[in-house]
């Protein structure tokens, strides 16, 4: 069958639950055949393609790596209604001249909510709203917090905030039931694998962390005992995200380009002599963008060589070229991960490292040579 929309996706379950292999096919790859087609001869003229080995199977994950990828966008869309509610909140404390997020690192924390809650109760008094801080504020921006707590209240106002905040409690609370729809999901599918023989370090997770115990063990669990967080850019949560999209069989990719490719981060470009031809189009796939995510903060890192192959090519192309290069180099790492092990990937990213170690010291030489001096060692 041809992907139209999300039509086909109801029959596509019906028929693999009952045993049938479905194909689900690419409609690029169906008008680039040639061939006599209408929207009436659609179906027949697949079928005659497919019986000629001329269409190839798009990648569907199992039903469980599904049912994941619904609870977390279902997640998403609610982070997404949450940071619309915080904005909503600060946009009417700002309205009543109340500048929290001046002087506060943000809407969501301890302190700006303690003081968020007082106001709609019907405080008003700067110096009482202080005391609702942590004691490191109430130390360090003592003066700025009453400043920014001078408020010019109205009802308009007052009601607005009401309804941001009472949506943003809403939120936080379907957040939390996602994530214990998740977190049964995880230990089903972790049931029967067998438990990591090191416990994983982990990463700290700044923004929008899962309420799931255990997250980094069973994603080790997950990923065949491999602990993908040991890759620069990756925590627990993003490969938790990048599972619910692409799942942990990496088979269905012959190569490392082949899934490269697949999450829409391969260059797509041809070359032919002098000529170059840009072949463009328009895809974002939702693993690629997971991973750009990932690979972004790690423009600003300097201990990482990652960091340093995308500034170099910030450098001559720009940030978003870079950052998509990154994001690629950090899906082949985690294909020759799963394919070919870790101390593959080790060996490679060492020898990255020390190819560019022996760059930078041939160009230190090259300029201490036109200005007339000359490196020595410490």
């Amino acid at each position: 069958m041809e992907a139209t929309g999300v039509y086909w996706i109801t029959l596509h379950d019906m028929l693999r639950d009952v045993g049938i292999e479905v194909y689900v096919v690419n409609g690029r790859h169906v008008k680039h055949v040639p061939g006599r087609k209408t929207d009436v001869q659609d179906c027949l003229w697949i079928r005659e393609l497919h019986s000629h080995g001329l269409l190839r199977k798009s990648f569907i994950p199992p039903a469980e790596v599904l049912q994941l990828r619904e609870y977390m966008r279902i997640r998403e869309t609610d982070i997404e209604s949450k940071v619309s509610a915080v904005q909503r909140m600060d946009k009417a404390l700002v309205m009543m001249n109340i500048r929290l997020s001046s002087v506060l690192s943000g809407i969501q924390t301890v302190s700006a909510m303690n003081i968020i809650e007082a106001i709609l109760q019907g405080q008003r008094d700067p110096q009482v709203l202080l005391t609702l801080c942590d004691s490191s504020v109430q130390k360090n921006k003592r003066e700025e917090v009453l400043k920014s707590l001078q408020g010019f209240y109205k009802d308009e106002r007052l009601f607005a905030l009401r309804h941001a905040y009472d949506e943003f409690k809403f939120c936080e609370k379907r957040i939390k039931q996602c994530d214990e729809v998740i977190e049964k999901i995880l230990q089903k599918l972790t049931a029967d694998k067998e438990a990591p023989k090191k416990a994983p370090i982990g990463k700290r997770i700044y923004h929008n962390k899962p309420h799931v115990q255990n997250l980094d063990k069973m994603m080790v669990q997950i990923f065949y005992g491999k602990d993908l967080t040991v890759l620069p850019g990756l925590t627990s949560y993003s490969l938790l995200k990048l599972f619910s999209v692409v799942g942990n069989d990496f088979s269905a990719w012959p190569t490392e380009k082949h899934f490269a490719a697949y999450m829409t981060l391969a260059p797509s470009k041809y070359q032919s002599g002098k000529t170059r031809k840009y072949r463009k189009i328009i895809c974002n796939a939702e693993a690629g963008q997971i991973l750009k995510e990932c690979v972004q903060p790690l423009l600003r890192s300097k201990h990482n060589a990652l960091g340093a192959f995308g500034r170099r090519i910030a450098a001559r192309r720009g940030p978003a070229v870079a950052i998509k290069a990154m994001a690629r180099k950090l899906a082949v790492w985690i294909y020759r991960m799963e394919t070919k092990g870790m101390e593959f990937v080790h060996n490679g990213i060492k020898q990255y490292e020390e190819q560019q170690n022996k760059q930078k010291i041939k160009w230190l030489e090259k300029q201490a040579k036109q200005l007339n001096m000359k490196l020595t060692p410490c």
